[in-house]
């Protein structure tokens, strides 16, 4: 009662579901509701966030874009400033010449003219001593200076292009030719960096009364750097915003400009956030990636307030420069509109959770009075019902279908009254298959019963388990003409097991065998529930009315070999007494077969065991008599022609010693071999004596200690299980010899007039399990122990090595 209170009642079922259904409404109304007011509030806030980002972005961009355009105009403004600053150093050097030329050319030639005017141009300078004069001659195509290398002076156009690799001369005298004067772009090399060559523009103009080409150069990347350093003084100036600012960086990581003049020098790898995030190395990774530009997000810790704050940078690469500028600034205002728009978010889901909650009360209380009031009516109407069908559940009485007052009772009735039916019939179902198999189990353990026996004990359980009144069970001849009845089963004890013309053992032509005749002319099984033959009914092999009958034929070899069969059930044979039969009677075919087999094995074994025990003896006869007997007379004379020897050829009676010492070896050989072939010593000597004179063999070819016990009452063993005691203690002592690599073997033997106890132990490395399957040996020992009606077993030892072991009852 104390379980059973504990579960929910039909009638509360209901009441109870429509409990879980209103919660479980509320609960999936209220979840959806509030995540759809949950991706409401994500969805603002990522409008928020992505509006002040673009904000932030275009911001970024357009800051870091001023930069660039900065950088873009002074360049541009490079060519221009270059152009002037030389024309107006090349317009210079003119003026000298044509001041020096105006004044004296009546006192002086125009070689002293040109010499006066290269003594006044070779030592001016500008552009951090990079800046220099050069002239020659257009039609001797001469230099006549060179400022910066006075090693080219003098040098002609051919020998300036081959010490040079560049055709400069040619292109200036060119340019002279077609202009007269002109910008002249080209690589040149300066001297402290030998080897390398840099991108130069020079400013040349002609000459006419010296008839020559007076030329300034300047070198662009100078004026880069001139450029550069502008460009970094302006960008260590520039902020934007509240907290806005620029910095730079070269491509390895080295900051170059920053308002924080500290950072100036040190890595931009080295820059962490207020987590230890390295927004540093995200910026360095952007500059020097393939775009060369990215967005970097980060927050940072302004130690004077003590608030974490989150930052925007847009980092951007110079690529001609090896820089890359970085714009960053705080993002204050969003985070500042994200938590009005969070606070306004929380303040109308209060409001709107309240008013759902109070609805769902007022709903709730509603829908469960309903449920409650419904709950009670269901509840008389089961209570009725359930209190009969407990009654009729526990007696296996079936329901009346009068005392149903509902349509849908009434088919519960009807599924009741068909449960206990279908459980009675699965009850006797389960049963039949428990007693098939414990039948098939006890026959397998009646290895010592009959046949006879076992026909009688699967006849009675066939009976048994059809319910049946009779049974018999008969034997076809392998022609399918003859059947003789090998077991008959009555229920009635007052009926004999065979009276009249029904006796056990007795043969009948098919065709006159009555039920088991027809079963076999029919070639199948036969049932029949409305039997009718002759006057009052009964048929052979049965002495009584038979009403109906089942016979089943087994087949072997797609022979018949057994008919059995059973009659007078209380209710029809169906299919499954059929298959019960026919399963009870295939398995014990089976065994009796296997049990034909295994007698037929161990006889067969004896014969072959008695066969080669015979050869065995023969071979070893012929050793022993023939092959021994004719090396003792080799030897004899031998030993003879030997002592003739020893007077007149010493060196040869010798040899003929050596001779005789082979041959009586082989004697020995031959005598071993004939003993482990022919038991004659077995015979003479008895088995005590063998063993003896085998430990003697064994430890003079082993070197290994070998004891015998033996105990056995007189004239216990008889020859032939002697021979294959001896054989057996044989194969296992040359196993642990020689396998087994053993220092002790012990042989133990207890024999009395009925029991056999022999044990060989050893202390050797023991035997594979691979081995023990697959060993020629080991087979022939097994075989020998059947053939004395003992079983042998071989073990590992507790303390390493192997223990054979034969026992068992013996009759000699």
């Amino acid at each position: 009662m104390t379980a059973r209170s504990r579960r929910i009642s039909l009638s509360s079922a209901p009441f109870y579901a429509s409990l879980v259904v209103i919660f479980s409404l509320g609960l999936f109304t209220g979840t959806f509701w509030a995540f759809n007011e949950y991706q409401a509030y994500q969805e603002s806030i990522s409008y928020i966030r992505n509006n002040y980002q673009k904000q932030y972005r275009d911001r970024l961009q357009e800051e870091i874009g001023g930069v660039m355009d900065f950088i873009q105009y002074k360049r541009s403004q490079t060519d221009i400033l270059i152009e002037n600053e030389i024309r107006q150093k090349v317009q210079t050097a003119y003026t000298t010449a044509s001041h020096i030329y105006s004044q004296y050319k009546d006192e002086k030639s125009i070689d002293d003219l040109r010499v006066m005017v290269l003594e006044i141009l070779r030592p001016i300078r500008w552009n951090n001593e990079r800046g220099y004069y050069f002239a020659g001659r257009v039609e001797d195509q001469v230099i006549d200076l060179f400022a910066d290398d006075p090693y080219f002076e003098g040098k002609s156009r051919a020998r300036f292009e081959k010490e040079t690799g560049i055709d400069v001369i040619g292109d200036i005298i060119k340019i002279i030719e077609e202009k007269g004067a002109g910008l002249y772009r080209y690589n040149w090399a300066k001297p402290e960096y030998i080897g390398s060559s840099y991108q130069k523009v020079s400013f040349v103009k002609y000459f006419k009364p010296f008839d020559w080409f007076i030329g300034a150069g300047i070198y662009i990347d100078d004026m880069e750097k001139l450029i550069q350093e502008d460009v970094l003084a302006q960008v260590q100036k520039m902020h934007f915003g509240r907290d806005g600012e620029v910095f730079g960086f070269r491509n390895d990581g080295t900051i170059i400009c920053n308002r924080d003049e500290r950072l100036i020098g040190r890595s931009i790898k080295d820059l962490t956030g207020d987590k230890g995030e390295p927004f540093g190395e995200q910026m360095w990774k952007a500059g020097i990636s393939s775009d060369h530009e990215d967005y970097v997000s980060y927050a940072v810790l302004r130690p004077a307030e003590g608030k974490v704050y989150q930052k925007m940078s847009y980092v951007k690469a110079f690529k001609e420069w090896g820089w890359v500028f970085v714009a960053s600034m705080n993002m204050d205002e969003m985070e500042k509109a994200i938590i009005d728009e969070t606070r306004t978010y929380i303040r109308i889901a209060f409001k709107n959770a309240f008013l759902f909650v109070l609805l769902f009360i007022v709903a709730v209380s509603l829908l469960l009075l309903i449920a409650y009031f419904y709950s009670l009516k269901i509840k008389q109407g089961i209570s009725l019902f359930t209190n009969f069908f407990r009654e009729a559940a526990d007696s296996k009485v079936k329901i009346e279908k009068t005392d149903l007052a509902f349509a849908e009772f009434e088919d519960l009735g009807n599924l009741a009254n068909r449960m206990i039916d279908d459980r009675i019939q699965k009850e006797f179902l389960l049963h039949r298959d428990e007693l098939r198999l414990d039948t098939l189990l006890r026959l397998g353990m009646m290895e010592k019963y009959s046949l006879q026996e076992k026909y009688d004990f699967i006849m009675q359980r066939i009976v048994q388990i059809t319910r049946s009144e009779a049974g018999y069970m008969a034997l076809v001849n392998t022609g399918q003409t003859q059947l003789s009845l090998c077991s008959f089963f009555s229920k009635n004890p007052q009926r004999p097991e065979a009276a009249g013309s029904c006796r056990l053992n007795e043969s009948r032509r098919v065709e006159d065998g009555g039920l088991p005749g027809d079963a076999v002319m029919q070639k199948k099984a036969i049932i029949n529930n409305a039997f009718v033959e002759g006057d009052n009914g009964v048929i052979y092999p049965y002495q009584l009315q038979v009403r109906r009958h089942l016979d089943v034929p087994i087949y072997n070899s797609g022979k018949i070999v057994i008919v059995a069969g059973v009659c007078n059930n209380s209710s029809d044979y169906d299919n499954s007494d059929l298959r019960q039969m026919a399963m009870l009677l295939e398995g014990m075919w089976l065994h009796v077969l296997k049990t034909s087999s295994e007698i037929e094995m161990a006889r067969l074994e004896r014969q072959i065991m008695a066969v080669s025990l015979e050869e065995r003896s023969k071979v070893g006869r012929d050793l022993h008599d023939d092959l021994g007997s004719h090396l003792s007379g080799v030897e004899m004379l031998a030993k003879v022609l030997q002592k003739k020897l020893e007077a007149d050829a010493p060196d040869k009676a010798r040899q003929l010693q050596r001779i005789r010492n082979l041959i009586q070896e082989a004697i020995e050989k031959t005598r071993r071999l004939a003993r482990g072939l022919y038991p004659v010593h077995i015979i003479e000597q008895g088995l005590e004596a063998a063993i003896e004179e085998l430990i003697v063999e064994v430890e003079g070819l082993f070197y290994v200690e070998c004891t015998l016990s033996f105990n056995s009452v007189k004239e216990a063993i008889d020859n032939n299980e002697a021979t294959h005691i001896y054989y057996i203690i044989r194969e296992a002592v040359f196993n642990a010899a020689r396998h087994g690599k053993a220092k002790n073997i012990m042989i133990t033997i207890s024999k009395g007039a009925s029991h056999l106890d022999v044990t060989i132990t050893d202390d050797g490395d023991g035997i594979a399990e691979a081995v023990q399957h697959q060993g020629m040996g080991l087979h022939t020992m097994k075989y020998r122990a059947k053939a004395i009606g003992a079983s042998l077993s071989i073990t590992p030892g507790e303390h390493g090595g192997t223990i054979v072991a034969l026992s068992g009852e013996t009759q000699g």
